[in-house]
């Protein structure tokens, strides 16, 4: 697969976990984020909740979130230090970066992450909880074109977010991924 790329499976993400089950109140603080049109199908967050770590900012209000460089810690980042150190342990220093979570059945629709902060970023995830398809179109629309991968808690995988892609919850409890963005360099996983 070219725009799909397991990196290790079986991680423990217990201690993970275990943070976000600590911090309830952290889920959601996305309304606090600036310049997200909430129709627009590109700014607009498709999932049933998020946690933000490192979020993306403007410096003016008619600025797109996705053109800037900006990111902007949240407190939230203070109190997950499992993930924090799981970053530091495999040397990856994150831009923006956040918690995602999908009810069972629910679809992440599908999407391409529009912007120039984009361009020179990888797209990873780690699954923390429940089982997902993960899909990864080469060509626009076409199906012959997709890639597909079922995802495990504990799954580290890099995908090419500059297609179109989408996760679909098919497990039975909720799925929570981490997605976190590394500015594009040979060294990269």
């Amino acid at each position: 697969m070219k725009n799909i790329r397991i990196i290790k499976t079986g991680i423990n993400v217990a201690p993970i976990l275990q943070d976000i089950e600590k911090y309830p109140e952290d889920w959601g603080n996305v309304g606090r984020m600036k310049g997200i049109d909430r129709q627009d199908p590109h700014t607009r967050l498709v999932t049933s909740g998020v946690l933000q770590l490192v979020m993306g900012g403007v410096s003016t209000p008619d600025e797109f979130i996705g053109d800037t460089e900006i990111c902007v810690p949240t407190e939230a980042t203070t109190r997950h230090i499992a993930i924090q150190q799981w970053l530091m342990e495999n040397s990856l220093r994150p831009g923006r970066c956040a918690f995602l979570r999908t009810p069972v059945g629910e679809i992440t629709g599908k999407h391409i992450d529009k912007g120039k902060y984009y361009l020179t970023k990888d797209r990873y995830h780690l699954s923390i909880s429940g089982r997902y398809r993960y899909t990864v179109w080469d060509n626009g629309d076409d199906d012959s074109t997709k890639e597909i991968i079922d995802v495990e808690p504990g799954t580290f995988f890099w995908f090419n977010n500059k297609k179109n892609h989408m996760a679909e919850n098919i497990g039975q409890v909720e799925r929570i991924a981490f997605i976190f963005d590394v500015a594009i360099s040979n060294t990269n996983p």
